[in-house]
């Protein structure tokens, strides 16, 4: 279900605030009906598949993490070791199986070395790519010993259940909430700050992401001869609005639900669009994944600690990963490749020049940088990245007509969001649930904008988020 949606916002949002005041004074109690409305809210829609396997994962995950730290008391790291790499391999290969075995055996028999392979292709559960990334930091967290295995059922399948980050983030690792898993911490402050939150979110992805997402899907959808260069540039800027608008506004939405029952969620994104390098922007970036890369991938890997070559070889690999994280497809390894290269690129030798340049030539210079990368991101293959990337900068000869005919409406929701995105408009800020601060003219803002988008979710078609797939 989506949050952005009449049913969530009339019916399971008071359902949840109703069990949330209902048990305000007792954490077992709030646990448990926190597992229940999440389950309901899993599989409102008809999810009944995806369903056992979230539970599947979910008990799975608490016994390993039980027997992981029992292995720990034999003082014998081999054991221990080995105990840690069997529980996370099931995670990953149960990932591997559903997302990618389908496409890995399309890519062997098109070889031919083995004959015409043939596999049913698996439903995804949703889901899965994050709730597998929640399961395996659990995991590791309690190898390196800063947390403990023996936590009680019922914390362990509230966090790994809880429904604001279960189907597409953010990847929050139990460490960081395991306090307020085990303490009712809710107040009015937390509720209120956690209501402003979900009301930016929901205006974030009504009113600028489903907006500014038929100019992208106009400009993507035609074949790439129809289209002019002007509209793959609107195409292009529609598209790198939308994704961040969509994605932020599920954040913004998980992380305010999560404080109106009393969670701190880390932050996800921090104004990516203003960045003045690659480094810069993946520091702003989905916060969460790349954060979680760094610390269970790059660092094990060595991280800046090994000698040059391998720190490149390192910074590479983790934004290959997380290329193929987002999908089974070459378009999403070729996207991860590209960031990860010039991660090199600026590390070599254009981090230094950037340095020294005008705040304007590094904004531009990440910029479109980025916009190429949401080409490869967007396109269904690379034939059509190629192609669009073409058009785009005058390589090939195409229509000098353009097709993009959008309403008003979606070329002025273009507009504010390349406004609030580049400028990180304070209309649209969103502070910290730690801090919890909220500032008048954002709130007053957003609340008069919510009815808005209200009345645009009743009169109009709703559009599921852009993650949901990944």
């Amino acid at each position: 279900m989506v949050f952005a949606s009449l049913p969530f916002i009339f019916f399971i949002l008071p359902l949840f605030l109703v069990c949330t005041y209902l048990s305000k004074k007792y954490v077992t109690l709030r646990n448990i009906l926190l597992c229940l409305v999440s389950l309901f809210f899993y599989v409102f829609d008809g999810s009944f598949h995806s369903l056992k396997i979230l539970l599947a994962y979910g008990f799975l995950n608490f016994i390993f993490g039980y027997l992981l730290e029992l292995s720990k008391s034999l003082n014998n790291s081999k054991i221990k070791l080995f105990t840690l790499i069997l529980f996370v391999t099931i995670n990953v290969c149960g990932l591997v199986f559903y997302k990618y075995t389908y496409w890995l055996v399309s890519i062997i028999s098109d070889t031919g070395l083995f004959g015409q392979l043939s596999v049913k292709k698996q439903t995804l559960p949703l889901g899965i790519s994050f709730f597998t990334f929640h399961a395996v930091s659990y995991l590791i967290d309690i190898y390196r010993g800063e947390i403990s295995g023996k936590t009680k059922v019922i914390n362990f399948l509230t966090y790994f259940f809880m429904f604001p980050h279960l189907i597409a983030g953010p990847i929050v690792r139990y460490k960081q909430i395991k306090d307020d898993v085990s303490t009712v911490s809710c107040n009015s402050e937390l509720l209120t700050y956690g209501i402003y939150r979900f009301i930016l979110g929901v205006n974030k992805k009504i009113l600028i992401a489903n907006s500014v997402a038929p100019l992208a899907n106009m400009a993507f959808g035609y074949h790439i001869d129809s289209i002019s260069p002007q509209d793959a540039w609107i195409g292009a800027i529609a598209y790198m609005l939308q994704i961040y608008f969509d994605f932020s506004a599920y954040s913004d939405m998980a992380i305010g639900l999560a404080a109106m029952g009393g969670f701190r969620f880390s932050e996800n994104f921090n104004a990516p669009y203003v960045s003045s390098s690659i480094k810069e922007f993946w520091r702003r970036w989905h916060i969460s994944l790349s954060s979680w890369l760094r610390d269970y991938v790059y660092i094990p890997l060595g991280g800046s600690r090994v000698k040059t070559s391998r720190i490149y070889f390192n910074l590479v690999f983790v934004f290959f990963l997380c290329g193929l994280w987002h999908g089974a497809n070459t378009t999403f390894i070729v996207w991860g490749l590209y960031n990860g290269l010039f991660l090199v690129f600026e590390r070599v030798w254009l981090g230094n020049k950037l340095d020294k340049l005008p705040k304007i030539l590094t904004r531009s210079y990440a910029l479109i940088v980025v916009l190429i990368g949401w080409v490869f991101f967007r396109a269904e293959n690379l034939s059509q990245a190629i192609d669009y990337l073409q058009t785009m900068f005058f390589i090939s000869n195409t229509s000098n007509n353009s097709i993009c005919n959008g309403e008003f409406l979606n070329y002025l929701a273009l507009i504010a969001g390349c406004a609030i995105a580049l400028f990180n408009l304070n209309s649209f800020d969103s502070s910290n649930a730690k801090d919890c601060k909220i500032h008048k003219i954002p709130l007053l803002t957003n609340f008069v904008l919510v009815f808005i988008s209200i009345t645009i979710l009743y009169f109009g078609s709703q559009n599921p988020f852009i993650y949901f797939n990944f």
